[in-house]
């Protein structure tokens, strides 16, 4: 009985399961989208739980490596640590004291043409620079350092060494070369570099040159009357730097159009600047320290330059009308570029915010049309002037040779001092700053 009962199940399953295949042969049409959406499904959950999990772990890896590369040191500064770090930052001072252009490009990536002109401009009135000392701490990437670079600078015409302090950031090329990088992108390493520079040691460092420089400047006012000039001397020798790479620019561009310009002249451009005022200062009727007072400057205050000269002051715009200040008192926060109608008098003045002719470029204009009576000038007034040094009664150009067609060796400003090694009529020859040139006697102070 039990054998039977046996076969019997067998039989019945058997037959169900030829039920369920014929079940679902007779529904495969119904059967089959219903399979396919669950497959569908299946798979759509399963991509987005190994994306989930492949987005987790990418932001994981980012996360550790962004810490590793750019977590902000706490290590002191280090001094004369590197000799590499020491040997490029003082070829970078060899080159700008000696006006070396080339070097300067090569060792410091990403200055602009204005801060290049700036720093070979320098070098009429550095002579050289002295007792530097680096001091390092580690940069946000491998291979590289942020310097905090003590100088002394010897001026030309100042017997002290002065101090300063510059910050480098110092980074390894690809060759394991270094260079100093002005031209940080990422974001991560300009925060690097903004936090290790509120450091204490570093604030420490910064107070103490500071603290140095304003003692010497406080304390000597010919020293303070230099910088002033220099100050000026070289937003002047820039601007005409720019001005004449400009101008030349525009002359090769419109050489095929030069003779059709000449009958239909259009406006000029000039660059005007917007400074602001980094204290509170008098604004005064004319550029002397003893004018009328017409005014001050509030903190932050910006004004239209209208003209920087070269006795260290600047006119402005103040209240509708013409004043002064001093230019050491302002930085340089805007620009912008206008156009000044041309005149029909060739001798009319130049627009306000440019440089007023001196006496020699007066002279230079003139020359072609007093020519045929030179040789009737006063003689006399060179016989009062002897060989040595002779201060420049205005701003002259030191030029190579006797004549206003040559190249310009220096800009020497009014009061600077120059040894006179040959008297002349009309040219004297003279040293100004290890440069050997002439300048128009008359501009030779007796």
């Amino acid at each position: 009985m039990k054998k039977k009962k046996n076969k019997n199940d067998l039989l019945n399953w058997r037959n169900e399961k030829k039920s369920i295949i014929a079940f679902l042969e007779d529904n495969k049409k119904l059967l089959m989208p219903i399979i396919l959406g669950i497959a569908v499904i299946l798979t759509v959950v399963i991509a987005l739980s190994a994306n989930r999990r492949a987005v987790k772990a990418a932001a994981t890896d980012e996360k550790a490596n962004q810490e590793q590369v750019y977590a902000i040191s706490d290590a002191t500064m280090e001094e004369d640590t590197h000799p590499d770090v020491n040997a490029i930052i003082e070829k970078y001072y060899t080159a700008a004291a000696e006006g070396d252009t080339d070097t300067i490009k090569q060792i410091y990536k990403g200055l602009d043409d204005t801060e290049i002109l700036k720093a070979v401009a320098a070098a009429d009135y550095i002579d050289c620079y002295e007792n530097i000392k680096v001091y390092t701490k580690p940069g946000p990437v491998e291979g590289s350092y942020v310097a905090y670079v003590y100088n002394e600078v010897k001026l030309y015409d100042y017997e002290k060494p002065i101090p300063g302090l510059e910050t480098m950031y110092i980074c390894t090329a690809e060759d394991g070369s270094l260079y100093i990088n002005r031209d940080v992108a990422d974001a991560a390493e300009l925060q690097y570099l903004r936090e290790v520079n509120v450091q204490a040691d570093v604030i420490d460092l910064n107070n103490k040159v500071a603290s140095q420089y304003n003692e010497m400047v406080k304390g000597d006012e010919k020293l303070a009357e230099i910088l002033n000039n220099m100050r000026s001397g070289l937003q002047i020798s820039v601007g005409e730097a720019l001005a004449s790479a400009e101008a030349s620019n525009n002359t090769q561009e419109s050489a095929a159009e030069a003779s059709s310009e000449e009958k239909e002249e259009g406006p000029e451009t000039i660059t005007q600047y917007t400074i602001k005022a980094t204290s509170v200062i008098n604004i005064r009727s004319s550029d002397s320290e003893t004018a009328e007072v017409v005014g001050k400057t509030e903190k932050d205050q910006e004004f239209k330059q209208l003209e920087a000269r070269a006795n260290g002051w600047s006119k402005i715009q103040y209240e509708g009308k013409d004043a002064f200040v001093k230019t050491e008192f302002f930085e340089v926060v805007g620009e912008e570029t206008i156009e000044v109608p041309k005149t029909d008098d060739a001798d009319a003045q130049e627009p306000e915010n440019t440089e007023e002719k001196t006496e020699e470029n007066k002279t230079e204009d003139t020359q072609e049309k007093t020519e045929d009576t030179s040789d009737k000038k006063d003689e006399s007034k060179s016989s009062d002037i002897s060989k040595g040094k002779h201060e420049v009664t205005d701003t002259v150009k030191l030029r190579k040779e006797k004549n206003t067609d040559c190249d310009v060796l220096a800009t020497i400003y009014k009061a600077e001092t120059v040894n006179v090694v040959e008297v002349g009529d009309e040219w004297s020859k003279v040293e100004f700053k290890n440069k050997t040139g002439y300048i128009k006697t008359e501009f030779i102070k007796k």
